[in-house]
């Protein structure tokens, strides 16, 4: 009697689901989080494509990335390349947010 009791207790946990979102469907359509990307640079014009097009290529809803640049003192092309991007990309983003100095304070 006791093992047909723990047989249909278990046949009933089963049915349930295990994980929570099993039990749950209605939470699984839940927007995923906002995140911040900081990108901050320097002198990076050698890496910053590469970088950058990996940003691009993210597997996670743009909508829900706010991006935050800041950028100063460069020698060569961060600046240009950096503001550049972000001028394009701001459409698809949640927010952009870009903070360059050329010149100390």
């Amino acid at each position: 009697m006791l093992l047909r009791f723990l047989s249909v207790g278990a046949l009933v946990l089963l049915a349930e689901g295990y994980f929570s979102e099993e039990m749950f469907p209605e939470e699984s359509k839940m927007q995923p989080p906002t995140v911040v990307i900081a990108i901050l640079a320097r002198n990076s014009a050698h890496s910053l494509p590469y970088y950058l097009g990996a940003l691009e290529r993210l597997n996670y809803p743009k909508d829900r990335v706010s991006v935050w640049a800041a950028t100063d003192h460069n020698t060569d092309n961060t600046t240009a390349i950096l503001k550049e991007w972000l001028t394009y990309m701001q459409k698809f983003y949640h927010d952009v947010e870009w903070r360059p100095m050329d010149q100390p304070t």
